[in-house]
């Protein structure tokens, strides 16, 4: 929702205006365009992740309307966000209208960003007052403030707001308050607050595709699947090419591990983005994770045709995953001269890391010494290279690595690690503990895990070896049930492994 224009882009007008100017520009012909239209297209650009192509765009509005304030405002704030401030405010300078109430914006907008959040509020603070307490002034300051993460500041907003009006009846009255009040709630990660608001929008707009996929959005951080699969297929019904809804709707699958419906999905938004690079690289990985090397490897190498539209760490990613590619269909030695090159471009990055070492252990090349060594290598650099505040999830993308390519004595020694340095996070690693240890025949071990997991997570305890989805390997399931059925009658004291 704090893309307000989406909406706004969908309107025939706005569609006609980016088709003229994309054919203008395709064909080099010149053409004549409003100021306005102009700074429209260039915030369709940036809200596509397009900065460059708003930048050109930009630049001819202000070829054609050199004083045009609005146009100056969004170049005043794309510098800005690239942290050029002293180009920011150079920029600011040519605008002749002082009293703009979007220029009084910018002026805030710049001190935020300098970190002088006082000063900006007291540019709000007057601007309330010229604008007697209007309504969506009051709603584009809480969303200034939702944009730089400043929660106090926009809940003090929203306090205010309270003195004139019922903050009770709003959100039957105003869509753009409950938009904000998404928004809000979203900085707090409270997709159940967000869930009623949005409900309430669709039954008076059932037609929003934005809606639906901000809906489907928050049953996903709910880990409610079929609720947010119903989301995404509203909002294809609405518009079966809707981008947003493409790869959500592909990214639930691949959440819930449904792999070759993941690929199906990521197809068709391939069909209709055509040659966009990220959908063609989550392709890519989805049938690379679905362990079909060759499919992946097809749309690597077109894409490593293509390596110079992308960035120096995309470019990496790609040499890494190639790299894999080579070692999934048996030939590693043809993967060798792109981990090099990985190494060169981003050898310091944990998660480049942690693949260079998954490349390693998937080598069938070399003995189980040599993987071993080097794998460990790779992941110490991992380590060393993780910010502190991320090493829990470096481990368990490494513990996750060793474990998925079947190396479950180093699985086995991260996931202890884990256990060891994040013991509030311990219980989620028990489970794959017991099937490390059950696959290096270490009785006691997983025995001790398996105790853990009756003693504290009684509900995963109960479906071991009944629910094979948990663990699909038919042998260790056998196992368990004959474990449990030898606990039950009491022939086992698992209780002593504790």
């Amino acid at each position: 929702m704090k893309n307000e224009m989406s909406s706004y882009f969908e309107d025939p007008e706005f569609k006609e205006a980016l088709e003229k100017y994309e054919g203008m520009v395709e064909s080099h012909a010149p053409a004549y365009f409003d100021a306005d239209e102009l700074t429209d297209i260039a915030e369709y650009y940036a809200s596509n992740g397009r900065h460059k192509d708003a930048e050109k765009v930009i630049n001819f509005a202000l070829q054609l309307h050199p004083n045009d304030t609005d146009a100056l405002i969004f170049q005043a704030r794309s510098l800005a966000l690239e942290g050029k401030l002293d180009e920011a405010y150079k920029v600011a300078d040519l605008i002749e209208d002082r009293t703009d109430r979007e220029f009084k914006f910018l002026q805030a907008d710049l001190l935020m960003e300098e970190g002088r959040m006082e000063e900006a509020d007291e540019i709000f603070k007057q601007l309330v007052i010229d604008e007697e307490n209007d309504l969506d002034t009051l709603l584009d300051i809480i969303l200034d403030y939702i944009d730089v993460n400043q929660r106090v500041y926009a809940e003090n907003w929203l306090i205010y707001m309270a003195k004139w009006y019922d903050l009770t009846k709003l959100p039957q009255e105003s869509q753009r308050y409950r938009d904000v009040l998404c928004d809000f709630y979203a900085m707090f990660n409270k997709p159940d607050m967000i869930i009623p608001y949005l409900r309430m929008t669709l039954d008076q707009h059932p037609y929003s595709a934005q809606h639906w996929n901000e809906l489907g959005k928050c049953y996903l951080q709910l880990d409610k699947f079929d609720e947010a699969h119903e989301a995404f297929d509203f909002a294809l019904a609405i518009d079966d090419k809707d981008e947003v809804a493409l790869a959500l709707k592909a990214f639930t699958y691949k959440h819930s591990v449904n792999l070759e419906d993941a690929i199906r999905m990521y197809k068709k938004l391939v069909e209709v983005t055509g040659d966009k690079i990220q959908p063609l690289m989550t392709l890519a990985t989805t049938y690379f994770e679905a362990q079909d090397y060759e499919s992946a490897l097809k749309y690597m190498l077109d894409l490593y045709d293509r390596k110079s539209e992308l960035s120096e760490y995309e470019q990496a990613e790609l040499n890494v995953n190639l790299a894999l590619c080579y070692a999934g269909i048996g030939t590693p030695k043809d993967g060798y001269e792109y981990i090099r090159t990985a190494k060169e471009q981003n050898g310091k990055d944990p998660e480049i890391c942690v693949n260079i070492g998954r490349f390693y252990l998937m080598n069938d090349d070399l003995t189980d010494d040599e993987r071993e060594e080097i794998a460990l290598s790779e992941f110490n650099d991992t380590l060393k290279y993780t910010p502190d505040d991320e090493r829990y999830d470096a481990l368990r993308s490494i513990a996750s690595t060793c474990f998925d390519t079947h190396n479950f004595k180093l699985a086995a020694k991260y996931f202890e690690q884990i256990t060891g340095e994040f013991p509030q996070k311990a219980k989620i690693n028990y489970i794959f503990l017991v099937y490390c240890y059950f696959q290096l025949q270490q009785l006691k071990p997983c025995m001790h895990y398996l105790a853990k997991i009756k003693e504290e997570i009684t509900g995963i305890y109960n479906s071991l070896g009944a629910d094979e989805e948990l663990m699909q390997d038919k042998r260790f399931n056998d196992f368990l049930r004959e474990l449990k059925a030898g606990i039950n009658d009491g022939n086992i004291d698992l209780d002593k492994y504790l």
